[in-house]
């Protein structure tokens, strides 16, 4: 009987901690959505207290000077660092972290890379943004995600590494020529940047040639309209080419020669004095130059072996 009783009641124990179980799980699920509630309003309480608001502290309505709704992702974020909060703020300020990466694109340069560069820039000021402070995002980040973009320029931007130095005066140099162009309303001279700046003009020209070497074009690339590779502009057949070992031997066969048979080639052929003017010279005929220059024009062909002109 025992036994019996025991098999019967195992079911309904069975049941009722099934049920027990079940009431448990309700109360959890209920509690959660309670503690749920009570950070999204807490988070929603913040928001509404720390939003900017207006231009400035004189504007008569104070309206939200950001949506309500980003701002409160600012604000989730910030106190619960979730990846999916992260994302959506990321994708609400995409455009604005590109229009950063166009503005600052240069003749040459990938603007998908300086897209990448700007996201990277906008992620990093997303993750470091308080929004207890009362700043619009964009004030935050701006100086973030150009600063980003100014660092991928000079370490990535040049064909040929440059000192630091020079990134700096380069960049002051090109804002000097801005605003002296607008003030004088000309290009300024090399001596108004300079003194600008409170360089030395030889230091601003330095800076200058360095800028060529931001750009490097291949010599494999083609140029023109028919297509012509750059490599095969570079240079053209030198004509001289040919006869340099024939210099190189006119070289060692005058070095045979004495001094005053050397100084009769000299005056002939470079100085281009007449027979007669060098007889005088030598103090003798133009019959004796002339044999002179025959007998060393003879030698010479026998050294560089090179036969005589025909005629």
């Amino acid at each position: 009987m025992t036994s019996t009783a025991t098999a019967a009641a195992a079911p309904e124990h069975e049941s009722v901690v099934r049920a027990e179980v079940a009431a448990l799980r309700v109360r959890c699920r209920r509690a959660a959505r309670a503690a749920a509630g009570a950070r999204e309003a807490t988070a929603r309480c913040r928001a509404a207290r720390t939003i900017p608001r207006g231009a400035s502290a004189a504007d008569a309505d104070r309206q939200p000077a950001v949506s309500p709704e980003v701002w409160l992702l600012h604000v989730r974020y910030h106190r619960w660092g979730d990846a999916p909060t992260l994302a959506a703020r990321a994708a609400e300020y995409d455009r604005y972290a590109v229009s950063l990466a166009v503005r600052l694109q240069r003749e040459h340069e990938s603007l998908d890379d300086l897209r990448q560069v700007a996201r990277e820039g906008l992620i990093a000021a997303l993750r470091r943004f308080d929004p207890d402070r009362g700043l619009p995002f964009p004030a935050f980040a701006t100086p973030t995600i150009m600063g980003a973009l100014r660092r991928h320029y000079r370490d990535r931007g040049w064909a040929v590494r440059v000192p630091r130095r020079v990134h700096e005066v380069a960049m002051a140099a090109r804002r000097a020529e801005e605003d002296l162009t607008a003030s004088l309303g000309r290009l300024p001279k090399v001596d108004e940047v300079a003194a600008r700046l409170r360089i030395s003009v030889d230091d601003l020209l330095e800076v200058q040639d360095a800028l060529h070497a931001r750009n490097a074009a291949s010599i494999d690339g083609h140029i023109g309209h028919d297509g012509e590779r750059r490599g095969i502009s570079l240079g053209e057949p030198d004509p001289r080419l040919a006869r340099a070992d024939d210099r190189v031997d006119l070289r060692e066969a005058l070095g045979q020669l004495d001094d005053r048979e050397r100084e009769v080639v000299h005056l002939y052929f470079f100085e281009e004095w007449s027979q007669a003017a060098i007889g005088e010279h030598f103090d003798v005929s133009q019959m004796q130059v002339s044999r002179w220059l025959s007998s060393i024009l003879r030698r010479l062909r026998v050294q560089v072996r090179v036969e005589p002109a025909a005629g």
